[in-house]
This record gives structure tokens, sequence and C-alpha cells, in this order.
């Protein structure tokens, strides 16, 4: 990745540059760290705190602050200070592990200790720590990145404090105030995280951590630095558009100047699809670790759920749980959408599909359950009954309300958002026994029930455009036949839905590949969907086989 400099930052040092910018420290985290109340505590309370050993998060930002203080302590006090931090450094970096606090290992074993070397260079505990430090930033950059600058999932809360410790370093080194050996690997990633970083973003200069933690605001300077140490010109046009304004780009740039939109990385488990980088952009967010999967949803710049996705699965009436890690099965991505299938085992040999595709014209999204037997007893499975719930937490301002007659529903914040469609469900409330779409207390619940089946499928479809609800719509359940006999909805499922002149077909097998029919169209796949043309037939967006 080539990329031009620019030189117009003056130079500054490690210690310099918190005095341009005060809150330099506080860049990429939370709240709950930078304004907890040890950040009153003397500094006498907090020797206290380091000679007990706390190496909690709070504690040592309040410690990265005191090490940036020090030139202004007396000669003999700062003296002191050094030798307390020196064992309180070593403490930390025995505890501490690239593996779960990545955060607090470059703070203790690398910017701390870069920061003493500037105030007290002839410290011999300071040296032997300064030495591991190149190599820690290394470290740092090949085990929790991918090879394109995307951190890993786990560690998506804390991307942006660890960019930003990367970046007070990193600025050290430029400026010749801190003699680091940087590798070119270490250059090169950060180079490619800075562009990611800006790929996360919202677009009002936030940044999601897809986490309980909610969203960080990144500050005009934080970027302005990055771009500076690691951005090439693609990288300050995306942050002219995202709202960072940059001197040569007062105006939105069109969409071709700018990075790709979409992002994924299988690798560190992240991915975001988007219809481009407009204004009135939709935009979903994902990321998967271990047993979770976080997601976002935003629509023309509002946030409509952002959570952790919970399906509740229960079969013969016994609650399933996610047992094995989510793992990605496919992923596809073109000027048509985005498409992305997880898997996990379930307890008692059952496993879950989910499948997330965004229509990028279209501005469509499908969020798709599929519960099958275990791969070892597929053919033999008993049918039984099987309960499918996922669950969505709504941002605040967002309502879910149902229709009086009908089982669709209506997403509303100041206006109107969204229209969702439980496809799984009947068009009509009277008579339906097969589940319910429902919004109450901030939360939308779509439950699907099927009686004595051996699998089930619950897509549910956001058609994110608010004037969608004004338009004449309608869904369909249709039958899918293979050699002429109609198949039963465990072996394969397709659906036709309408809004306004357009229409769109789906079709999911359950089992193993058939030669299918359904609506005139005939598939061996196990996953599409498309359009239908004037002619009848189907553009197919994706086609999974």
């Amino acid at each position: 990745m080539t990329k031009k400099k620019n030189d117009s930052m003056t130079n500054l040092g490690m210690l310099a540059l918190r005095q341009k910018f005060p809150k330099a420290l506080t860049w990429g985290l939370p709240d709950f760290i930078t304004k907890s109340d040890l950040t009153g505590t003397g500094h006498t309370g907090l020797l206290e705190m380091m000679q007990r050993g706390d190496t909690s998060s709070q504690t040592l930002f309040v410690v990265l602050t005191t090490v940036y203080d020090l030139p202004n302590f007396k000669e003999q006090a700062r003296s002191e200070w050094i030798d307390e931090l020196s064992d309180y450094l070593e403490l930390c970096l025995k505890e501490f592990k690239l593996s779960t606090n990545p955060w607090g290992l470059l703070v203790a074993g690398v910017e701390i200790p870069s920061v003493l070397s500037q105030v007290s260079p002839e410290n011999n505990k300071l040296k032997k720590i300064i030495k591991r430090a190149a190599s820690l930033l290394s470290d740092s950059a090949d085990e929790l990145f991918d090879e394109n600058g995307l951190i890993t999932a786990r560690h998506l809360p804390r991307f942006a404090a660890i960019m930003a410790v990367w970046a007070r370093c990193f600025h050290g080194v430029r400026k010749k105030s801190l003699n680091l050996k940087l590798k070119k690997t270490f250059v090169n990633r950060f180079e490619w995280a800075v562009r990611q970083l800006l790929s996360l973003s919202d677009g009002n200069r936030h940044i999601t951590t897809l986490s309980e933690e909610g969203k960080l605001k990144l500050s005009r300077e934080f970027v302005q630095l990055l771009l500076f140490l690691g951005g090439d010109s693609s990288d300050s046009r995306l942050a002219a558009q995202l709202g960072y304004p940059q001197k040569e780009f007062q105006k939105r740039v069109a969409d071709h100047y700018l990075p790709e939109s979409s992002l994924h990385s299988e690798e560190s488990q992240i991915a975001v699809m988007r219809t481009g980088w407009g204004v009135k952009r939709r935009e979903f967010y994902l990321r998967y670790s271990g047993h979770e999967i976080w997601a976002e949803l935003r629509s023309g710049g509002k946030t409509l759920f952002s959570c952790e996705l919970n399906s509740q699965v229960t079969v013969a009436g016994e609650a399933l749980s996610v047992v094995g890690t989510w793992e990605e099965v496919c992923y596809e991505s073109d000027d048509d959408v985005d498409y992305l299938e997880l898997e996990a085992i379930l307890s008692d040999g059952w496993r879950i599909q989910k499948h997330f595709l965004l229509a990028k014209d279209d501005n469509l999204l499908l969020i798709g359950d599929v519960v099958l037997p275990g791969k070892s007893n597929a053919e033999d499975a008993e049918r039984g009954d099987i309960c499918l719930e996922q669950r969505y937490t709504l941002a605040e301002g967002i309502k879910c309300f149902g229709a009086d007659e009908h089982n669709e529903g209506y997403v509303w914040g100041e206006k109107p958002e969204a229209v969702v469609f439980p496809l799984a469900l009947p068009e009509w409330r009277a008579g339906n026994r097969e589940g319910e779409l429902s919004g109450e207390q901030q939360i939308l619940s779509y439950r699907v029930s099927r009686g004595q089946h051996r699998a089930a499928y619950a897509p549910l479809l956001f058609a994110l455009n608010g004037k969608a609800g004004t338009k004449k719509y309608t869904w369909r359940r249709l039958s899918v036949a293979e050699e002429l006999d109609r198949q039963p909805d465990d072996i394969a499922a397709g659906f036709r839905i309408q809004i306004g002149k357009r229409q769109w077909l789906l079709y999911r097998s359950l089992t193993e590949f058939g030669n299918r029919t359904l609506l005139g169209q005939n598939y061996s796949s196990e996953f599409a969907f498309g359009e239908f043309q004037e002619d009848g037939t189907v553009y197919e967006y994706v086609e999974i086989e």
C-alpha cells in the first residue's frame, strides 16, 4: 500500500504532543476508563494503589496521565516516582497478555516506558523494558490484526485505543524523540489499520464497538494524526466524507473516488455490509467471536438496533444452546449484494446457521436462521416440534409496531424507518399459529414454530425505506417440488416478496441439494435470492451452490 505523507505537522515529541492535544491520552477510550472516580486521585493515593498491585484499566490510565506530567515534578520526587513506576510496570508486564488485555500491555510495555525514557534515559530498569518495546509493537500487529490491518473481533472494542497508543509512539519515532526500530511489517499494518478504523466509522465521527460499550467518538485531532502518520489520499477523502474535514476535500466526493464501502475478514471475524458511502447509505456491522454475534443496523444515519443477536432454539420442548464457536461458511460480495453465512453447533448435536444479505440497490436486509440436525444424523433425525426466536434490542428512540390485521411490523423513530416482513409467517394474523412478530419494551421479537419437523427456516426481511409502508406489499410462501412431488417445509422453503411494482424470490434448501422447482424457477443450489424481471425470469443477486 503506497502512502503519500503530509509533512505539515510540526516537530513534536511524545510529551509535546500531549501539550498540543490535551485530550490525546483519552483517544479511543470509553468514558468508564477516562472519567472514573480514580481520575481525581491524588499522587499519594495513586502510589498506594500501585503498591497494592492495582492493575485495573482505570488505574493504568491515571498512571499514564501521571507519567506525562512527570517533567513538572521536582527532581527528587520525579526520581522516586520513576523507581515506583518501574516496579509497577514489571508487575503489569507479568500480568498482562496480548490475547486478553492488549491495550494494557501496550501502555505498560511500550508507551509508559517510552515516555519515561525521555524523562530519565539512564534508568537501568527502564532500559530493560524499553528494549522489548519495539518487538511488542510488532507482536501486537501480528497477533491482533489480519494482514489488511483489521483487528480481531474479540478486541474490536479496543481498536481505536490500541491505534491511539500506536500513533503516539509512532509519532515519537517519526520525530526522533523515541529510539525504537520499527519493522516494515508494523508500519504497513499501521497504514492499513488507519483505513479500517475509518471504515468502521458511522459518519457522525463515532466508531461502533459492537459491544455493550456502545459507540466511541473519534476526535478530529486523532484522525488528523492517523492520516499524517499512515493515510494516503483515498483515506483522506474517506475521512472527509465521514465528517473529519480535510482542507483539500471540503465537498463530498463521489463513491468511486473512495475505498470499497464493504468490509470483510474471515480471520478477524468482522464484516460491514454497505450500500455505498452516500449520506443515505444503509449499513450493517457484524462481529462474531466465540459463542456470540453482535450486530448493528443503520439506515440513513439512524441506528435501528445495536445488540447481541440472540436466537433461542427449542426442540421437542428442550432449549438448545450454542456449544461451538461461530464459523464462517460462505461470503460473497459484488455490486448487487453482500452475503455472509455463519454456522455453530448446538447442544444435542443440532446445528444453527445464520445468513445475512444486504441488497444494495433495493435497501433490503435479510437475516435468516436455519435449525438443522447434526451432519452425522441428518438422514435419520426424528421429526419434532421446533421453535426458533430471534431477538433484537432496538436503539434509543426506535419503536416497532405491529400491523392490525397482518403480521408485518413497522420500525419508527421520528419518522418511519423500515417495514419488517416475517416471511415464515402467513401474511394474515387471523388463524395464525406458526409464530409472531412483536415489539415490546425496545425488543423486536420474531418467533417461528414448526410442528413435527426435522429442520426449520426463519427468514426476516427489513425493507430499509420508510416509504415502503405506503406501497402495496405482500409475501407468500411458495410450494417447492422435486420430480413433480411437493416437498415439505423441512426439505426446502421458497418465498415471493412484493413491494410496490417490484418482486423478489427467496429459496433455501434445508437438506442435501436436489433439483427443485418453485414458481417456474429451477434450483439445485442451497440458497438463492433475486428479483423477477418483466419477462418472468429471475435476475439472481446471489446463488450459493
